[in-house]
């Protein structure tokens, strides 16, 4: 894949400028109403944090893809919760309270489960672990995961964070102007990348597409099922579903080109799935507007 150290540097400060923005809109406040009732979030994260990446594992053992792209649908799954999923839960009539309290908790929880989860399915896949094993052409290291999150993720959140709740007005006057420029910018970057790389992108479409596809179905079918087996109500499923269904692929790709050398099959797929969860999403919104949830149901 046509990448350098120049991108890597570009990528990680639109990230870090993305979850910043977001950050800054994230109040205690949601992390307490979780607190007073926490069935509905802990029903999302076990669907995010525990089935999807076992699932996910499961499913490569059985499609027996090439080694990259089971890498980056395993490195995917283990991803924290996107942002988008609160806007996307919020044009659903979903619970966008639910939708934001799990996005934080998950980003937050995601230097500890994202390289857990990551490291030990992909260890647990022949495929993989023959690439990333010492004889093959990659190498896990934990700990940089682990560093790459505390500065794409930990950092700019935990900073956001602190001036959302202690520098209120200065955050407001802020908030606007870092997510304009953030999403610009990461729409730029994702311009330029895959115009570089256009042939191989040309050349994997159809069969690597279909992948994140289905992946991404298997994703919000787990969050579906994990509300009912919860007893949620119906707008508390929607977030749910939309929750497990929407990972942080920005944060997956940045990973992968800062630490995975840019593997190309690891690199489509969490570009792929950027995009689509999008396009499911909205197709999901598109379905629930003519079917607003009754309340108590």
């Amino acid at each position: 894949m046509n990448y350098n150290n120049d991108y890597q540097i570009v990528l990680g400060l639109v990230l870090a400028l993305m979850i910043f923005g977001v950050a800054l809109e994230l109040r205690f406040i949601a992390f307490k109403a979780v607190l007073q009732r926490p069935i509905a979030a802990l029903a999302g994260l076990i669907g995010q944090v525990v089935f999807l990446p076992w699932v996910t594992l499961l499913i490569t053992l059985v499609l027996d893809l090439p080694a990259g792209i089971e890498l980056g649908m395993l490195l995917v799954a283990a991803s924290p919760g996107g942002n988008l999923s609160n806007i996307i839960t919020h044009l659903g009539k979903g619970n966008t309270a639910l939708s934001v309290s799990m996005t934080a908790i998950s980003s937050l929880f995601a230097i500890i489960t994202l390289p857990l989860n990551f490291t030990l399915t992909a260890n647990l896949n022949p495929v993989t672990y023959a690439m990333i094993s010492g004889s093959g052409d990659l190498r896990i290291d934990s700990l940089m995961i682990v560093k790459g999150l505390i500065v794409l993720l930990l950092i700019p959140l935990l900073l956001g964070m602190f001036l959302g709740n202690f520098v209120t007005g200065f955050a407001h006057k802020i908030t606007p102007f870092f997510k304009r420029v953030s999403s610009f910018a990461f729409l730029i970057f994702l311009i330029v990348a895959v115009g570089g790389n256009w042939k191989i992108f040309l050349d994997n479409l159809g069969f690597v597409f279909v992948i994140v596809v289905f992946h991404n179905f298997i994703a919000l079918v787990i969050g579906n099922l994990i509300a009912r087996v919860f007893l949620q109500n119906e707008a508390n499923k929607r977030a749910i579903t939309i929750e497990v269904g929407m990972q942080n692929s920005g944060l997956a790709l940045g990973l992968i080109l800062t630490q995975f050398q840019a593997e190309p099959n690891m690199a489509l797929v969490a570009a792929f799935w950027g995009i689509w969860h999008i396009i499911s999403g909205l197709i999901l919104v598109s379905y629930w507007k003519s079917r607003p949830p009754v309340e108590g149901n």
